[in-house]
């Protein structure tokens, strides 16, 4: 075994089923296999995986890059890789066996140079080790020319690391090799220049309800739209729906919004929102990778806002940019020195008023920032796949508080756990719930677990059998923030859920909207003909509870209650006003 990198026991390949001895050698390119879930640790390297990163043997790579792909992965590509390969993962046909992704990064190797790779990857399930990623990768050549799907329709081009297959545009590669030598033409005519980085807001919606076909005609429509604007710039498809652009300064803004509104109107029932991050160019920048990234930051701070299709970076987003790098390196500590605290919103039953269950919120308490609300860090865990970590350690606290209510007072009040997209395909949530239930002895009907509706156009059949694994376990699934996306109806319709969580927006002035009662009254009674409870959070006001009692909705969420606090505020102040339906 010493020309592998042999991390699961010297039978380990026999384990996985496999013969990799024979030929792996004998690959034209480096092959690895690595976890897909958790650290993402290294399982298996063949030794031209070794030579192609510089090092003498395989040993000596897996110390190079700490055992884990994300040291594969050059640090600034790593989130986009990442979020591209789940994103091809999720795409395949949920009927095959295995899935697939074609990605394309930069190393670096033992000497510090950085090298262009492509990346061939096919994601298996495993019973033995889990679900593992095969990964075949060489280095980046032009070859033949071939025929590329482009959405539905075949066509006729030349395959080249340059060039992106499916939009035509500049590739990420092409785009890094001649920025340099584009700004220089630009400097040499005096010419202002800023860095542009768009995101397509939501655009997995589209593929979920138009189908990637569709989805994939749409991104050409957009980059030809974006070509055709920007003729004078460096324009280049990054991956998914990421469009990177050097280009003039001059009228910047009028174009970009210009290409929303195009964009807006592409598809006459559904808007697509694209939002653009700019970093203006100058010569004190040290890298065009540090106006890139400033963009990036820029674009994401603007996504899931209407009131906005573009941002220029500025001094107050560098304030976000350290939180986001202290989040993202200090999570860990924080869980391990229990930083991370539970908090708890109560729900109260609305005809008697007793308090049926509590949602569980995460606190960040920090010894150097003090207390840090979950809009401090719970995004960037999400951007950096880091958010699993979060959501095992509030499953943890839920548990434990649990636990201890049913010792003091031979009572307790449910407790629901929310995940989100990531979340869920981070972790085995049924397992993971499941498990840490079981550890302490809780009944299974004291936990239930909310799914955000969003999260449900993200990857439909792993959403489908989450809820299926749980039901078979006995746990209640919640939908949360009913109507907040734009498929409620079918996902009623495709999902089994028990409670429907009703969004706050329905309540924004609904005392004098009487479209707004409308809404809540029939999504009230169709809940229950379709065997359902009714939760409504963010009740503020007498007004709106009395309406709830009114309509027939069930439970009711909100600061009119108590806003999210500790467990022992629960226990001795939040019960004195609103008793605990006891279960025993």
């Amino acid at each position: 075994m010493g020309a592998y990198g042999q991390l699961i026991g010297e039978n380990g390949l026999d384990e996985l089923g496999l013969n990799l001895n024979d030929f792996a050698d004998g690959l034209p390119g480096g092959f690895f296999i690595y976890e897909a879930y958790g650290d993402e640790r290294i399982l298996f390297a063949n030794k031209q995986m070794a030579s192609i990163f510089g090092c003498a043997d395989v040993q000596e790579f897996l110390e190079h890059v700490g055992g884990s792909f994300t040291g594969v992965v050059y640090h600034e590509d790593l989130m986009r890789i990442e979020d591209s390969i789940w994103s091809q993962i999720n795409s395949g046909d949920s009927s095959l066996p295995t899935h697939r992704d074609h990605v394309t990064y930069r190393i670096v190797d033992k000497g510090g140079s950085l090298h262009f790779m492509d990346e061939y990857g096919r994601l298996v399930k495993n019973t033995a080790f889990g679900d593992l990623f095969f990964v075949f990768v060489a280095d980046t050549k032009p070859v033949a020319s071939g025929s590329v799907s482009r959405g539905s329709a075949d066509i006729r081009m030349h395959v080249s690391p340059d060039v992106d297959p499916l939009t035509g545009l500049h590739s990420m590669r092409y785009y890094h090799n001649h920025t340099a030598e584009f700004l220089a033409r630009a400097a040499a005519e005096n010419t202002q220049m800023v860095d542009v980085f768009f995101d397509v807001d939501h655009f997995k919606t589209v593929n979920y309800r138009l189908g990637y076909d569709a989805g994939d005609e749409v991104l050409q429509h957009i980059a030809s739209i974006l070509e055709e604007r920007f003729s004078d710039g460096l324009l280049a498809r990054f991956s998914d729906d990421h469009f990177v652009l050097v280009a003039p300064r001059k009228g910047i803004e009028e174009r970009l919004e210009e290409v929303h509104d195009r964009v807006a109107r592409l598809i006459s029932h559904m808007p697509i929102e694209i939002k653009a991050g700019i970093y203006p160019l100058d010569k004190n920048d040290v890298s065009i990778a540090f106006a890139h990234d400033r963009a990036k930051v820029a674009c994401n701070s603007i996504k899931g806002r209407f009131d906005y299709c573009y941002r220029f970076y500025d001094e107050s987003l560098s304030v976000n940019e350290d939180m986001r790098d202290y989040v993202i390196g200090h999570i860990e500590e924080a869980v391990q020195k229990g930083w991370i605290r539970n908090y708890y919103q109560p729900v109260v039953r609305v005809v008697s008023k007793l308090c049926c269950s509590m949602e569980a919120l995460s606190r960040w308490k920090d010894p150097e920032l003090g207390t840090l609300a979950p809009s401090q860090y719970v995004q960037y865990l999400e951007d950096a796949r880091l958010i699993h970590l979060l959501d095992r350690a509030v499953v943890e606290r839920a548990c434990s508080d649990l636990k201890t209510s049913l010792r003091r007072f031979g009572h307790a009040v449910p407790i629901s756990l929310n995940f989100s997209p990531n979340g869920l395909s981070l972790l085995d949530v049924p397992e993971l719930v499941g498990s840490t239930v079981d550890a302490y002895d809780l009944p299974h009907d004291l936990v239930h677990v909310e799914i955000t509706e969003s999260s449900l156009t993200e990857d439909p059949e792993l959403l489908r059998s989450v809820i299926q694994r749980l039901h078979k376990r006995d746990f209640a699934v919640w939908m949360d923030d009913f109507g907040s996306g734009y498929s409620s109806l079918n996902l009623l319709k495709d999902y089994d859920f028990d409670v429907l969580k009703i969004d706050m927006e329905f309540l924004r002035g609904m005392e004098g909207n009487e479209k707004s009662r409308t809404i809540v009254r029939s999504i009230s009674n169709l809940a229950h003909r379709l065997g359902m409870l009714t939760l409504v959070e963010g009740v503020e006001s007498k007004g709106q509870f009395e309406f709830l009692r009114d309509v027939g909705a069930d439970m009711a969420q909100g600061f009119l209650f108590s806003a999210p606090v500790p467990y022992d505020v629960i226990i001795n102040d939040f019960f004195l006003r609103y008793p605990p339906e006891r279960i025993y």
